[in-house]
């Protein structure tokens, strides 16, 4: 039997938090695919695992070229329920395949000098995504593993081409990243998750105008510490880069260029069910919005 560590972590949740970076119409300020700890461990096949997310933001800005240019604030909420079904291919089980759907909620208030521009208030159904999990290296006695991973949101979220404030994107996206998992010790793990993310073009933003945004880059990392076998420590740092947008060909917001840093807990509280609580914040903002403050819960069950 594996042990319960083994078990529980790899419930298989790469692009769970695909939706909280892009669930509003604003140029995107962090990896699109917000990979947790854990999320790229690979369980056997033949699992369900169901997630759910929810997450609250507090924002400000616009910021240009590093210096805040509006008395702007933004909160939201996100809801997300995940569905992921793993399978084991390959000879013996040596390879992974995990198809995910995510299906996000958001709800949106901007104040301040925020109103005019971008609309008071948003909420509806975002975009829904869809993706594939490919584990390429599975080493359970070491505990280490690699996977690549690919996803897409489609532009089925609730939309006003009225205001910017918005739950769906009206844009198609498309994201590729891998994850590389490795213990360090009896007690230690790292994770590291690049990502590069292509955008479609927005046709109706503000009403008639297109709004297009460059590629996107990102580097997350993670350091875990086993407190109990049960309770683990959680430390993060995420670099982006790119993701400038466009009205109409003319720029609008230059790269985000922002770095995050991220602390938590993750808790087994039973043979199959995994919680963790994050709270993180943008260090260093260049353009766009910064996060202040955000607090994340996610529940995951694993059950046949």
């Amino acid at each position: 039997m594996l042990p319960l560590t083994t078990l529980l972590s790899g419930l298989m949740r790469p692009l769970i938090a695909a939706f909280a970076a892009g669930a509003f119409t604003l140029p995107t300020s962090a990896a699109v695919n917000d990979v947790m700890p854990t999320d790229y461990v690979a369980l056997p096949g033949g699992a369900t695992n169901l997630s759910l997310y929810a997450l609250q933001q507090r924002q400000s800005g616009p910021w240009r070229d590093g210096r805040r240019t509006s008395n702007g604030e933004l909160d939201i909420s996100l809801l997300a329920l995940r569905v992921s079904h793993p399978f084991s291919v390959g000879e013996n089980g040596r390879y992974a395949l995990a198809p995910v759907l995510v299906l996000p909620w958001a709800d949106g208030e901007s104040s301040g000098t925020l109103p005019a521009v971008f609309g008071r208030n948003a909420s509806g159904h975002a975009d829904v995504r869809l993706g594939l999990s490919f584990w390429h290296h599975i080493d359970r006695a070491n505990r280490e593993y690699s996977a690549l991973s690919v996803f897409t949101s489609l532009p089925t979220g609730d939309y006003n081409p009225a205001q910017i404030l918005n739950p769906g994107e009206n844009r198609t996206k498309l994201v590729l990243s891998g994850g590389w998992l490795r213990q360090l010790g009896k007690r230690w793990v790292t994770d590291i998750v690049p990502e590069v993310a292509f955008y479609g073009d927005n046709r109706a933003y503000l009403g008639n105008k297109v709004l297009s945004q460059d590629v996107s880059y990102a580097l997350t990392g993670w350091l875990r510490y086993r407190i109990t076998p049960a309770l683990h420590w959680m430390g993060g740092a995420q670099i982006n880069r790119g993701g400038a947008s466009y009205t109409d060909g003319v720029l609008s917001t230059g790269a985000p260029n922002n770095t995050r840093v991220s602390t938590g807990l993750l808790l087994f509280t039973a043979e199959r069910e995994q919680w963790i609580v994050r709270y993180a914040r943008d260090a260093a903002t260049d353009n766009g919005f910064r996060l202040d403050d955000e607090i994340t819960l996610r529940y995951t069950v694993s059950f046949k």
